[in-house]
């Protein structure tokens, strides 16, 4: 080989190793980097994990408060049925039963009036 093809073969080996020391300061820095934003980020994702701890207790909180809403909602439904279930009742006892004696009367008196026409009209007829 000449002198000058290896002076060429030596550049090129130079400039690789050159290279290759370049990408591995480059990615001992990248290292050093990324474990700092680690370092750097672990306050920030305990905060995360104490703050979601807080909501999910408050989520409970609310939730159970919603829960005995709903309880005492249903039980005031259920009272509020139960009242106009016993006023429907008393309605019914308190009109209902006058109103049929009503017309029971009614209806007897129509028979008793009937019967009294009827009979005012046999004696007209006979009568005469």
């Amino acid at each position: 080989m000449n002198s000058g093809a290896v002076w060429a073969l030596a550049f090129v080996v130079l400039l690789n190793t050159v290279f290759i020391a370049g990408m591995a300061v480059a990615l001992f820095v990248l290292n050093a980097k990324l474990a700092q934003m680690t370092e750097m980020a672990h306050p920030l994702i305990d905060k995360v994990n104490e703050s979601l701890g807080r909501l999910e207790a408050m989520t409970a909180q609310v939730s159970e408060r919603i829960n005995v809403f709903l309880d005492q909602t249903g039980d005031l439904v259920a009272d509020v049925t139960q009242k106009v279930e016993t006023t429907t009742s008393i309605a019914e006892e308190t009109i209902a039963q006058p109103l049929i004696g009503a017309a029971s009367v009614m209806a007897g008196l129509s028979r008793g009036w009937d019967a009294y026409k009827a009979e005012s009209a046999k004696e007209k007829g006979n009568g005469q």
